[in-house]
């Protein structure tokens, strides 16, 4: 951990938690003087839920075009034809509503259109590069998921060709505003909310162990944790709660707003290669990971574990994040989530040569340790 660090503001205005998104969605519009709006959602929100309803109701007649193409792991043919559908909007701001997906796909939508995107070639030019120059378009974001893409600069996108989950980074890709309505996230299905959530935790225990950890992000780390653990479980008994859920929301923000400046480790690689290649939902990728790869990590780790564990009131950090993976009824192990024991040898040789797995705080040596990892894990 270190004492002698920057921290770098990103330029993220406001985040509104626990109010509706009628009540502050059309003031942020207003104030931030856009007239053509473009909002982003998934097929379910829009088509099998009040939510966009609430977003027409808000925007009137400023909302420029509804798009729902962008798909789970933000899949880079429907991100391309959304940069099309925005710039045929003439859209002077974008509206994101719905997950991790919808959130990260349209911040790879905003570079694109910033940097006059026409083509896929020219789309994925733009991957796995610093881009620094302010953006002429930004993004409120409206989250119904716990997976903290509202609050970094760095979007996401798969191509699906290539079955690779590449990454779009600028300062400006951050959303201007954040709206935690917890009305939205009751929209949600139980296992998304959750297993999202199961992501939290991920974002909170890799970004407290990483190697960039300081003091200033341990607080907000061990903070959240100790929400998740008991708001969670609070929702998985009441789902009708508000509280349970701000509190979650809270715990999110925390979460992500920290670790994505601290950095994290092997689960969060292993499930870049899990999602990217095999579809696994990044939640339940944290879901079957994480609990081994604490286990492997305690080796170098134990001591800031044991803060972690009394966090959750628990001794063991990785007894107790897979005590709460139980409790809310979610997978456990990557057969749980169709991952055969024969896939997981090209499995490990993928992820030990990617930069988020060689960052992990015990060193990974080779495909022989991530192996170790996942046949703990299967």
């Amino acid at each position: 951990m270190s004492k002698t660090f920057t921290y770098d503001a990103l330029p993220q205005e406001r985040v509104h938690f626990g109010k509706s998104v009628r009540e502050v969605l059309g003031d942020e519009v207003e104030r931030l003087g856009a007239k053509r709006v473009f909002v982003a959602t998934s097929k379910t929100l829009h088509m099998q839920t009040g939510a966009i309803s609430l977003i027409a109701t808000s925007l009137g007649s400023k909302i420029a075009a509804i798009y729902d193409g962008i798909t789970e792991h933000a899949k880079l043919d429907g991100v391309l034809a959304a940069v099309h559908a925005a710039r045929e909007a003439k859209a002077d701001l974008l509206v994101g509503v719905g997950g991790g997906s919808i959130i990260d796909g349209l911040k790879v939508v905003q570079l694109a259109l910033s940097e006059n995107v026409e083509t896929m070639d020219q789309l994925l030019a733009l991957a796995n590069k610093r881009h620094m120059k302010p953006a002429p378009i930004r993004q409120i974001a409206v989250p119904t998921t716990l997976s903290g893409a509202e609050v970094t600069p760095t979007g996401g996108g798969t191509d699906a060709g290539r079955g690779q989950k590449l990454g779009f980074m600028n300062p400006f890709l951050v959303p201007r505003v954040v709206i935690y309505d917890p009305a939205l996230g009751a929209l949600t299905p139980e296992w998304l909310w959750l297993s999202s959530a199961i992501r939290g935790v991920d974002h909170c225990c890799e970004g407290y162990l990483a190697k960039g950890a300081n003091p200033v992000y341990d607080a907000g780390l061990t903070h959240a944790l100790g929400l998740f653990a008991t708001s969670l479980r609070r929702t998985k008994e009441v789902p009708g709660d508000p509280f349970a859920r701000i509190e979650s929301q809270m715990a999110a923000y925390l979460a992500c707003v920290n670790s994505s400046r601290a950095g994290s480790g092997a689960s969060h690689g292993i499930g870049y290669v899990l999602g990217g290649r095999y579809g696994v939902h990044h939640g339940h990728s944290s879901c079957v990971v994480l609990p081994q790869v604490l286990r492997w990590n305690e080796k170098t780790t134990a001591d800031r574990q044991r803060t972690l564990a009394t966090a959750m009131n628990r001794t063991n950090l990785a007894d107790a994040v897979a005590e709460l993976i139980n409790d809310l009824g979610l997978p456990a192990r990557l057969h749980d989530v169709g991952i055969k024991e024969q896939q997981l040898p090209a499995i490990a040789e993928e992820a030990a040569k990617h930069p988020v797995v060689l960052s992990n705080p015990r060193p990974i040596t080779g495909a022989s340790d991530v192996l170790e990892i996942l046949r703990a894990a299967w």
